[in-house]
């Protein structure tokens, strides 16, 4: 496959709650491989190994034309700010799934912890339940990771009853939570 070849089969940019999403690009890479290899960012993940830039090539190889995710690159004020995902996690693609698992992290660290954060996940859950029409979202967090859980909680996720893994805490979103969550979060929308 060339380099011109290489670009991730969804082309929709997601515009909302004052933040863009942008369909993950080759010239992305490089920033996402240096947040992601950030300790702030990488001791929060399952696998916590450096990513060289050759492996960060190859990752964006397999996933671009992959219908089971898609990738995006979270902009604020035309500003490269984090990167998130939806990801199917059986055979099923991203479209036809009814449900799909949610990822997201803010790399610039200036942002994180800020109202910023909310913006980014709302926009990514609305597109999710709006235009694609899941009837559920998924994530999986650290059990370490009480902001992250925090987090996901204020979005309206609540844990599962059933947890599969003693290490990660499965939690899940339906369209009425996340209206609510978004309900809460408009009045620091500023257009």
């Amino acid at each position: 496959m060339s380099e011109t070849d290489l670009q991730m089969w969804h082309k929709e940019d997601i515009s909302a709650f004052n933040v863009v999403l942008k369909p993950l690009q080759l010239n992305d890479l490089e920033q996402l491989r240096l947040w992601r290899n950030s300790p702030e960012i990488s001791s929060q993940m399952l696998d916590q190994r450096e990513i060289s830039a050759k492996q960060q090539q190859r990752w964006f190889e397999g996933i671009c034309t992959d219908p089971r995710q898609m990738q995006f690159v979270i902009y604020y004020k035309n500003q490269q700010v984090g990167a998130c995902n939806l990801k199917s996690s059986t055979a099923l693609t991203v479209t036809e799934s009814d449900s799909v698992e949610t990822g997201f992290y803010l790399g610039e660290a200036k942002y994180r912890g800020t109202i910023l954060a909310f913006f980014a996940a709302l926009a990514l859950n609305q597109y999710a339940f709006e235009q694609l029409g899941k009837k559920m979202l998924l994530a999986q967090v650290k059990n370490t990771n009480s902001a992250a859980l925090r987090f996901n909680e204020q979005l309206g996720y609540q844990p599962d009853a059933l947890q599969l893994s003693a290490e990660m805490v499965a939690m899940t979103l339906v369209p009425q939570a996340h209206r609510d969550a978004a309900a809460k979060f408009a009045t620091f929308i500023r257009n």
